[in-house]
């Protein structure tokens, strides 16, 4: 799911030459149908809805079938064969450093630029986000939390990240740290415009999740497997929640 936010204020309106703030989110593995304005008759994403009925639709967009070759199409606007990018292992996940990506196109217009959640396009120099256009970058490692390229013992909690290059441990659950960060970023005092993308590694197995956030799905009428459909709609309701939280900051 991907979504582009332009926000600015009255005065941006009525001065057609001032650039706009730019906000570009997506999740990870979250299906079409996983979305109150998609018609799900379970899942509470009042947030998502809102901002779809004030967008504009693309119904013959299509991402890939994974997410790194989806991601370097997002950054760079090019076919994913011409970046390198083919899969999400193996090494068929690493973007070609002489790619122009969308950070360092804005970047060299006078914005600051951000990254919060998964890149999954390099670990190392020169492919990592801070080395293509990113000034500000707290991301997870190659596809995602706990998986080979974490640290052993790595979470959705309180997980490991790397913030600038380094690795630091942070404090919360992943998605409502990617948040938090992405909103400090935001509302940082500058006379920049700012380019923020916030890329949650939610909701990708594994399904780990507050299970406050599970129970209410068990009760329903849900599809089988009922408990990881129950722990999925919980990712997503968690998204929408902190996208709440994000778009009161915007307005």
């Amino acid at each position: 799911m991907i979504a582009a936010i332009l926000s600015g204020d009255s005065a941006a309106c009525k001065e057609p030459a001032r650039r706009p703030n730019v906000v570009l989110i997506i999740t990870d593995d979250q299906g079409y149908g996983d979305l109150g304005c998609h018609g799900n008759p379970h899942l509470r994403t009042p947030n998502l809805d809102r901002l779809a009925k004030q967008s504009v639709r693309l119904t013959n967009f299509y991402v890939n079938p994974v997410c790194s070759p989806t991601r370097a199409s997002l950054l760079t606007g090019r076919y994913y064969y011409r970046t390198g990018v083919v899969d999400t292992y193996l090494g068929r996940s690493l973007m070609h450093a002489d790619e122009t990506t969308l950070a360092e196109l804005l970047r060299g217009a006078g914005y600051r630029t951000g990254i919060f959640g998964k890149w999954h396009l390099g670990d190392n120099y020169p492919l990592r986000a801070i080395d293509q256009g990113f000034d500000e970058a707290l991301i997870c490692k190659g596809g995602g939390l706990t998986q080979p390229s974490d640290p052993p013992g790595n979470s959705y909690f309180d997980p490991i990240l790397m913030h600038n290059g380094k690795a630091e441990k942070t404090k919360g659950y992943c998605s409502d740290v990617f948040t938090d960060a992405a909103m400090k970023f935001i509302a940082r005092k500058s006379e920049k415009p700012f380019f923020a993308y916030l890329a949650f590694n939610a909701p990708h197995d594994p399904l780990q999740v507050d299970p406050k956030l599970v129970e209410p799905y068990l009760k329903m009428n849900l599809p089988e497997p009922k408990e990881t459909t129950a722990k999925v709609y919980a990712m997503v309701e968690n998204i929408d929640a902190n996208l709440g939280r994000l778009f009161k900051l915007l307005d």
